[in-house]
């Protein structure tokens, strides 16, 4: 009982302080440039070797880069972060229409002003948008209220076009109270299966000796981001597939990546199908 009312009046003194935060955009900062993603996920994913391995030993508010359910063999969900883009997100939704496939954007909030007509594209053509924060910060570094304020402030952006149902953390780092709130105001977090690495081919096209510590893609395909998604995939035989619609590169291999996967029997699913992801779509 005592540990309850500690928990309850945390929780209280936690709403009172984001009721006073509601509405301050300002405070969550510029979106950083893709330059700076690039570079702010290279620094992320070299922070640990095996993230999987560290979800649960640092436990599960500290990373939500999981998927809830089992991967259902020979099924791929194309999932794409950090947009929407005016370059290189008509792209990816004009291959996405080319293959008869479904996919969920997860946006940052910041980027939604000056592209609602490509947020109403996406719905229109039937695809997802989530949630995925403001401004793409570390929640590890945020205060309690802070965090809340990045998903609330995204929240309330994405229900002026439709009701988001997921939301994915930047680098899958999460926290307790953060997850807490997500669930409350009705989100599935999810995470990913294949982080297909496209951040590391994107500016040249080629992984550096640095990113491969991460990405530990074959020589003969560390130039082909296809080529490498096609090597990973074939080690989980599917799965949810992380990408970002932001990289040119991404933009232009995603044709001839899907098509390979076709050609190899896999077909595209819609990360919302309950038959697939059950416990994900379990709310």
């Amino acid at each position: 009982m005592k540990r309850f009312v500690a928990m309850s009046l945390a929780v209280l003194s936690f709403n009172s302080a984001f009721a006073q935060s509601e509405g301050e955009v300002s405070k969550l900062g510029p979106v950083p440039s893709n330059e700076e993603l690039i570079q702010m996920q290279e620094l992320q994913t070299q922070s640990f070797k095996n993230p999987l391995t560290d979800a649960l030993t640092w436990g599960s508010c500290t990373y939500a880069i999981r998927v809830p359910d089992k991967v259902t063999r020979g099924t791929i969900a194309l999932t794409f972060d950090d947009g929407p883009n005016p370059q290189t997100t008509p792209i990816i939704l004009d291959v996405l229409k080319k293959h008869d496939a479904k996919a969920v954007f997860f946006v940052l909030g910041g980027k939604i002003a000056g592209n609602e007509n490509l947020i109403r594209r996406i719905l229109k053509e039937g695809h997802h948008i989530a949630n995925h924060s403001y401004n793409h910060p570390n929640f590890h570094t945020l205060s309690d209220v802070n965090a809340k304020n990045q998903i609330y402030q995204t929240d309330k952006l994405l229900r002026q076009f439709t009701t988001p149902k997921f939301l994915r953390y930047p680098y899958g780092n999460s926290t307790c109270a953060a997850n807490e709130y997500a669930e409350s105001i009705g989100y599935n977090i999810v995470g990913w299966n294949i982080d297909t690495c496209d951040w590391a081919f994107a500016n040249t096209g080629t992984v550096s000796e640095k990113s491969n510590k991460t990405c530990q893609a074959p020589a003969s395909l560390r130039s082909d981001y296809a080529g490498y998604v096609n090597h990973v995939v074939s080690q989980t035989n599917g799965g949810v597939l992380l990408m970002h619609d932001i990289h040119m590169n991404t933009a232009k291999s995603l044709d001839r990546l899907m098509t390979k996967l076709e050609q190899q029997g896999y077909r595209f699913v819609d990360l919302a199908d309950k038959n697939i992801f059950p416990h994900l779509n379990a709310n």
